[in-house]
């Protein structure tokens, strides 16, 4: 029994939110809405680049993959917008999934931050991607 607790007590689980800045860990965190959840759970088979977390608010999600190595990209700059209506993705994307992705470099590291809608605009996705903050380095 002690050692079952003990191995509960060593699961992260994922952030169920109150309006409020979360660590999503890796040396990233972001404002995520009331209602909404950050998890660390895996939607697609990709190992570069690797997703980072997940937030779901209903049945929007905003989904932040990183890539492993040096990779050349926009630097980050302002805030993000898409164009467009949401379509289908291909690589590294939630399979039956519509939306945008978005390539962006931001403390040294390479980001995809892949926006599916909930069938309206996305606003509440780019209000959280573009609360993200980046450490220089990742972190375990």
């Amino acid at each position: 029994m002690g050692l079952v607790l003990a191995a509960l007590a060593l699961v992260r689980p994922a952030a169920s939110a109150g309006s409020g800045r979360i660590d999503a860990g890796h040396g990233l965190s972001l404002v995520v809405p009331a209602g909404a959840r950050l998890t660390h759970r895996h939607y697609t088979a990709c190992a570069d680049p690797v997703e980072r977390f997940s937030v779901l608010d209903g049945r929007a999600i905003l989904t932040i993959q990183e890539r492993l190595g040096p990779e050349a990209g926009p630097q980050r700059q302002g805030p993000f917008r898409v164009e467009g209506p949401a379509r289908p993705m291909e690589c590294c994307a939630i399979e039956g999934r519509s939306g945008w992705v978005l390539h962006f470099r931001d403390h040294g590291r390479g980001f995809y931050a892949y926006l599916y809608p909930a069938g309206g605009p996305p606003r509440t996705l780019l209000h959280m991607l573009d609360s993200l903050r980046v450490a220089a380095s990742a972190s375990a």
